[in-house]
């Protein structure tokens, strides 16, 4: 299939299965593996990043709505407080926040493909339907936790006078639950525009390289598996047939992910950066636990977000060309035993 079918594959199967109420509750077909709830997919369904978010319940829709908007007042409310202090480096705080600066466009450029991503989820679905095991539930888990365990953290710092005048636009705050529900609110939202969101991106990224790898890697193991005599035109045709729904597979998810990887890995390594300097610069044993934990967070969400863009992606070429190599390995065994 070329590249314009492909498309024409997106714009009319799209139309029609989202044309009608009655289609649209076999739309969500692509949120389910094996009877059970997907819980990344849920959550960019929610987050406007697939076709169907516009036709779902009023409550989704109004937080579609709503998405945008706050992404920018909350990244903009993070660039006001960092700046506000008088003391403040401008060179080393432009580049602590670059990172909150790249979840902006990450989730604009995906959102851009939303129509590629969910023909990408529907395609993948028909290939091989595949269950939501616990590893990756308890992965997302602890993703969506992160923001929880910063903002404890910052709330349990000896500092936290001092982070919450900052997080007050440097008013003072001298109530102590007031401080506290400042420092824990604004450190959930700050976090959960980085690292959480580029991580779940991140982590979206890795689990659809890994199924597509996955499948890659079955089918090789059937081409091995099978003798030279069953090597037939018909079972190279079947076997063909199956990489080229992979192959259109292959290229809906560079499509959708080309740009959002870029700036993934980008705001990943700036971030590695930053706390790397201030491990050398500033680490000692003065420096309190709360302070150590939440940099080394920050440091494995992103160590982890860039490492893992660059493993799974580079894993593809190779399962691919072990593929490549192992059919005609096998095509030539079929024309001797001929």
């Amino acid at each position: 299939m070329d590249r314009s079918k492909i498309q024409a594959f997106i714009i009319s199967d799209d139309q029609r299965l989202f044309s009608t109420p009655s289609k649209l509750e076999n739309s969500e077909r692509y949120l389910k593996y094996a009877k059970k709830p997907s819980h990344i997919l849920s959550l960019l369904c929610w987050t406007d990043l697939l076709e169907d978010s516009e036709k779902s319940s009023s409550t989704k829709r109004i937080i579609t709505r709503i998405l945008p908007v706050l992404l920018l007042l909350f990244t903009v409310d993070i660039v006001v407080a960092s700046l506000i202090p008088v003391n403040v480096d401008f060179f080393r705080t432009l580049l602590y926040l670059y990172s909150y600066f790249m979840s902006v466009p990450i989730w604009f450029a995906m959102r851009h493909r939303r129509k590629q991503l969910t023909a990408f989820l529907r395609l993948l679905h028909e290939i091989h339907r595949q269950t939501m095991t616990w590893k990756i539930s308890l992965t997302l888990y602890g993703i969506f936790i992160s923001p929880l365990i910063v903002a404890a953290l910052n709330a349990i710092s000896r500092y936290r006078p001092q982070i919450a005048t900052q997080l007050a636009y440097g008013y003072a705050i001298d109530n102590l639950y007031a401080q506290l529900v400042l420092i824990f609110i604004k450190s959930v939202l700050y976090s959960a525009i980085y690292p959480m969101c580029p991580t779940i991106a991140a982590f979206s990224l890795c689990l659809f390289c890994q199924r597509i790898c996955d499948q890659v890697r079955s089918l090789t193991l059937l081409i091995e598996k099978c003798s030279p005599k069953q090597f037939t035109v018909s079972f190279q045709s079947n076997i063909l047939n199956q990489k080229r729904r992979i192959d259109d597979a292959l290229f809906l998810l560079q499509k959708v992910f080309y740009l959002p990887s870029f700036l993934i890995c980008a705001a990943s390594f700036c971030s590695c950066c930053t706390l790397v300097a201030w491990i050398l610069k500033r680490f000692d044993y003065s420096v309190e636990l709360a302070t150590m934990l939440t940099f080394f967070l920050y440091f494995f969400m992103c160590g982890v977000s860039l490492l893992a863009c660059l493993w799974t992606a580079g894993g593809l070429p190779v399962e691919l060309e072990e593929f490549n190599e192992e059919f005609h390995k096998k095509a030539q065994l079929r024309l001797l035993v001929n």
